[in-house]
């Protein structure tokens, strides 16, 4: 993980990674979109929108992850401060 990545994110990196293959198993996490924060799930929506919505107003920047929950783990990562720039 780059260096943008701060303690707190890659610790709830480590948890999405350490739980990815029980979610994408089940149906009712595959394909949704998790909020992680505190190396705990927050929440699962349908779409990255709504999970992006749902962070921003409970959280600042830098305090979560969204993880899409993909089988065989084939993950993306999105950043919120890169999303800011776009």
């Amino acid at each position: 993980m780059g260096d943008f990545w701060t303690e707190k994110q890659k610790q709830d990196i480590a948890y999405f990674n350490e739980n990815i293959e029980t979610w994408a198993n089940n149906p009712l996490y595959r394909l949704k979109f998790v909020i992680i924060s505190g190396k705990e799930l927050k929440g699962i929506y349908d779409t990255f929108e709504a999970a992006l919505g749902a962070a921003a107003l409970n959280y600042n920047s830098g305090e979560y992850i969204i993880q899409h929950v993909l089988p065989e783990n084939e993950t993306v990562n999105f950043l919120s401060p890169a999303l800011a720039l776009a």
